[in-house]
């Protein structure tokens, strides 16, 4: 390279003061010249080479200051080459920062790569790349990093699978960051946005009704729906104790929440005891009462305690049958046998009711599978004869 090459802004002079000066300050500067003589095409044959050999041995120097020069010089430039590009996306967090989140053309590999190295700041960068593809969001949510992954819900060129955004809810769905980031994402789905709903504020429940042109009475149902499933999470630690959960029950009657869809949650998740003394409370009758009347054999003694509930007869069909599979199975409320009788009596209730033309037992048996492991479903409708296909991550 030589004084006399007209467009070249690398003078001799440039070079010469370079080889005395070997300061971080000196090999900087060097760089924004390399880069605009490389890309001004001013440069060719032996010239050209020796310029890209300097910028390629400057991507690799000691201080981290000359080699974060060159990424921001080069991160969206075609002097990116691949293996450039790998080299600085591997490097540490402030030079790999500009070529992860800008550089075009970085393979799904190789940014799987980087997220699984557990730096925050590179993942940060993925995050907010200008397209990332469903395998890559994946991996992100799975950092746990919620910083990164509101920046990813945030990001609009991020394509994500529902299931990874419901399985992101289940996990983060009450941090306030995480649930508004997802509310202001486009193109959601309706199952996500039911979920959804369950976790936003009142606010934000406007903007999504709004947005997605939502019935007002769709979404009240919704919040109902999700308040019910936490209700039942709630509760659960409560199971061995019957004097607790007895008292929380009838916190829940004064509050008017002991609803015929979380008795029959409580039934099929195979809360036995909840469902019992929750019947009783509503009924106003005593426990043991109402666990005879409830477990008799007979026919009239369930419809007995449903009529002193104020509970619609038209919903005695799923409750009666979820009870004759309890019976069946010998299925007593305990963890020993839980999962079984889950996939037992959701298939059952499904064949033989959901033939019934009821709008009360439909809207029942659609809030079933609240709470439920994809495992549990995909066994109970196989069973029933109604195929269960859910959305499985790409591997």
């Amino acid at each position: 390279m030589t004084a006399t090459s007209v467009n070249c802004a690398l003078s001799y002079a440039d070079v010469q003061r370079l080889l005395a000066d070997p300061s971080s300050e000196a090999r900087i500067a060097t760089v924004s010249k390399l880069v605009a003589d490389l890309e001004g095409g001013g440069l060719a044959g032996p010239e050209k080479a020796i310029a890209t050999d300097i910028l390629h041995r400057l991507a690799m120097d000691a201080e981290a200051a000359v080699r974060e020069a060159v990424a921001w010089q080069i991160h969206n430039s075609p002097l990116l080459t691949g293996s450039l590009a790998a080299r600085l996306a591997r490097d540490i967090g402030r030079v790999a920062f500009p070529v992860l989140r800008n550089a075009p053309h970085l393979t799904d590999e190789l940014l799987l790569q980087v997220i699984a190295d557990r730096d925050a700041e590179k993942q940060l960068a993925i995050a907010g790349r200008p397209e990332v593809s469903p395998r890559v969001a994946d991996a992100i949510v799975d950092t746990d990093n919620v910083t990164v992954i509101v920046r990813l819900l945030r990001n609009d060129g991020a394509t994500i699978r529902d299931a990874t955004l419901q399985r992101t809810l289940d996990r983060y769905g009450t941090l306030g960051a995480v649930n508004e980031a997802m509310a202001g994402r486009s193109g959601l789905s309706l199952a996500v946005i039911e979920r959804l709903i369950a976790y936003v504020s009142e606010e934000i429940r406007s903007r999504l009704v709004e947005r997605h042109r939502l019935s007002p009475v769709l979404v009240a149902g919704i919040v109902g729906r999700g308040r019910e499933a936490a209700t039942m999470l709630l509760l659960k630690p409560l199971a061995d104790s019957t004097a607790d959960l007895e008292a929380m029950v009838r916190h829940l009657d004064r509050d008017g929440r002991l609803s015929p869809s979380l008795m029959l949650r409580a039934l099929c998740a195979g809360e036995l005891d909840l469902f019992t003394i929750g019947l009783g409370v509503r009924a106003g009758v005593p426990v043991e009462t109402a666990r005879l009347l409830v477990w008799d054999d007979g026919p009239l003694g369930l419809r007995a305690v449903f009529e002193k509930a104020g509970f619609p007869q038209a919903l005695l069909p799923p409750f009666r049958v979820a009870i004759e599979v309890a019976k069946r199975m010998g299925y007593d409320g305990h963890d020993a046998g839980r999962e079984d009788y889950q996939v037992a009596v959701l298939a059952r209730v499904f064949q033989e009711c959901c033939a019934i033309e009821e709008r009360m037992v439909d809207d029942l048996l659609l809030q079933l599978f609240d709470q439920k492991s994809e495992e549990v479903i995909e066994r109970a409708m196989e069973r029933a004869g109604m195929p269960f296909h859910p959305v499985r991550a790409a591997h």
